[in-house]
């Protein structure tokens, strides 16, 4: 069975983590649906070409190109690329790491996306922008300062942020919550691993030793949607790839995948993408 990461991204020049926790990606993500999913870290994303819609705490954004929107850690978020392809750059900053400039950095939420821009932010939002239109030039330059003056970058645009986008809690920083990360991520891996397979939420909740009915509060509780919402977004990811990057017929691709019923399978393709899996079969296979 051909497998494809969970939004087939192509990575042109990844970076492991600094020392700070930064980590820069420059992304191609190629047209379909990147599943609901989050990380452990802060993100910054900001679009080079393309068009994309985020779709994050049950609201959609439109992402506008040279545009950065940032995503909390630990909030959940898809999003859906309507073109063949787009162009980002991806930053991921790790707030752990960042204890040691602001130890209650953890008590900050920002809030920062395009369409929710207030007059007063403005300035300060065209400033970061332009910082990250200089992240982008730097990028073309392979000399030894660079990663020095990227994450310097970084820190002066994360120090804007807090500044005026960010919204500090009243109190102690809130627990992690270790335990129920862990369990959602476990649950996640093993969706990937199994989406192709018949599942039940009693199969799920069967991984992690709990009830079905407990189980079914704890994922909407965290990802905000229900698990079936989640593996059918997950499934229909993986046939989407398959359709634009196989030759397998349709219906094979619809079984391969984990879906049994025709029809079904056509109307939840179409009231994602907005097209039929046979439209999708005729773009150019790359």
């Amino acid at each position: 069975m051909r497998r494809y990461p969970m939004n087939h991204s192509y990575y042109e020049q990844p970076q492991k983590s600094s020392p700070l926790g930064i980590r820069i990606l420059y992304q191609t993500l190629p047209g379909g649906f990147n599943p609901l999913h989050w990380h452990e870290t802060l993100e910054f994303l900001y679009p080079l070409n393309g068009d994309v819609e985020l779709l994050m705490d049950g609201a959609q954004y439109h992402l506008p190109k040279k545009n950065l929107t940032v995503i909390e850690s630990r909030q959940a978020h898809s999003m859906l690329v309507s073109g063949e392809r787009a162009m980002n750059i991806c930053i991921h900053v790790s707030k752990e790491k960042l204890k040691s400039y602001l130890p209650d950095i953890e008590l900050y939420q920002i809030h920062c996306v395009p369409d929710e821009i207030r007059d007063e932010q403005f300035s300060a939002y065209l400033e970061i922008c332009q910082m990250m239109t200089r992240l982008t030039k730097l990028y073309l330059l392979e000399t030894p300062e660079v990663s020095l003056e990227s994450e310097g970058i970084i820190l002066q645009a994360l120090a804007h942020l807090l500044r005026h986008f960010g919204i500090r809690e009243q109190g102690e920083a809130p627990d992690s919550n270790q335990l129920l990360t862990d369990r959602i991520h476990q649950i996640l891996s093993w969706a990937e691993e199994h989406y192709s397979d018949p599942i039940s939420l009693s199969d799920v909740a069967d991984q992690l030793s709990i009830s079905r009915e407990y189980f079914c509060r704890l994922f909407r509780q965290s990802m905000g949607i229900t698990f079936q919402e989640y593996l059918t977004g997950l499934r229909l990811n993986h046939a989407y790839q398959d359709l634009l990057y196989t030759t397998t017929p349709i219906s094979e691709v619809m079984e391969k995948n984990g879906f049994t019923n025709q029809k079904r399978f056509n109307a939840s393709f179409k009231n994602l993408y907005g097209c039929t899996p046979s439209e999708v079969r005729k773009r150019e296979i790359k």
